[in-house]
């Protein structure tokens, strides 16, 4: 275990360790062993030695450490060689490279990997009964207007047919939930997001809807369309080269909120939709596809709210959805109870 006097001999050390220790002397140990595959000791355990001996961190040090487990094995599972290995980092590297503002393939990959979903259940975990969540996806902004409920979200000639939602958000008892606040963006029916024209002067097709002292809201808009995500990067060239494709069903995002209860983020999707037992986000679930209907009757769309020359597409599809929410108690005991079996 080399001393700082050693550290620091010109005869030993380099000019910019050198320089690097005028402001932090880093501990240093001895190598008392040789770590060696098909021993007792190898480089896994010296890693993990290495941490426990050095980190002053619980967190990271829990965290490394099981992830360096699992590198590891993987490594020895699969038996990786170097060429595989250095275009793993290539891959990598290409991802930071190509990663923006608007497209991360550091989250696109986390994505089509199911580790964002996975990240979701475990920091978001629904008691039976409640409304399974999801990531919200890159297109959610904080620019939406705040409106009431029976509003339109769509601006006028917004692509697309039209639509009319109708929610209720109760608890798990099956009492209205109040106070409640939901916010909606969705693609429109050309799949396209309002941030995504690039002569977007105002926000459209989404809002912040101020649900109805009974827990109910509705509002009028367009029925979005399946689109892809960003597959011209690392991340698009690992879905093809596992056989996948890009394309995501039709949906619309929802964050719920309201007081006492644990803040619900979803995406609903029209059962006719393409690409739902395929979606490369792993967003989709069975109990999040609704089946819509289709009302002809312009005396019915005038009831509904909308007004004359409003509809589009000689129809109006009916959306609806009974949103249930779990206490920030009830979410916060079954997390306790998860951690419980983790460690087990």
């Amino acid at each position: 275990m080399a001393s700082e006097q050693q550290m620091k001999n010109p005869l030993l050390v380099g000019r910019a360790i050198r320089a690097q220790l005028e402001n932090e002397v880093p501990q240093d140990l001895p190598l008392e062993r040789d770590f060696r595959e098909d021993s007792d000791y190898t480089i896994t355990d010296h890693v993990q030695e290495l941490h426990k001996s050095l980190s002053t961190d619980p967190r990271t040090l829990e965290l490394i450490s099981s992830l360096v487990t699992h590198l590891h094995a993987f490594a020895r599972e699969t038996q990786l060689t170097h060429e595989e290995w250095t275009n793993a980092v290539k891959f990598l590297t290409r991802a930071g490279k190509e990663s923006t503002e608007y497209k991360n393939e550091f989250v696109l990959l986390s994505d089509c990997l199911g580790l964002s979903a996975l990240i979701d259940e475990i920091n978001h975990p629904k008691p039976p009964g409640a409304t399974d969540g999801c990531e919200p996806g890159p297109f959610y902004t904080e620019d939406a207007p705040t409106v009431p409920s029976g509003s339109s979200l769509a601006k006028p000639n917004t692509q697309g047919e039209s639509m009319y939602f109708f929610g209720t958000i109760k608890n798990l008892k099956g009492e209205e939930v109040k106070n409640a606040t939901v916010d909606v963006w969705q693609a429109d029916g050309d799949g396209v997001y309002d941030i995504q024209y690039p002569d977007r002067e105002e926000p459209n097709d989404r809002g912040k809807i101020l649900a109805n002292p009974d827990g109910t809201f509705n509002y009028r808009g367009i029925l979005p369309t399946a689109y892809p995500i960003p597959s011209d990067g690392p991340t698009g060239d690992l879905l093809r080269a596992l056989g996948r494709h890009p394309h995501r069903a039709s949906h619309i995002h929802f964050t719920v909120k309201a007081p006492g209860y644990d803040d619900l983020t979803s995406a609903l999707y029209p059962s006719h939709s393409p690409f739902l037992g395929t979606d490369p986000v792993f967003a989709t679930k069975k109990s999040l596809i609704c089946q819509l209907t289709e009302e002809l009757d312009p005396k019915r769309w005038a009831e509904l709210g909308f007004k004359e020359g409003e509809v589009h597409g000689g129809r109006v599809w009916i959306w609806k959805y009974d949103f249930v929410l779990p206490t920030v108690e009830e979410v916060a005991e079954l997390r306790k109870v998860r951690a419980k079996k983790s460690k087990a």
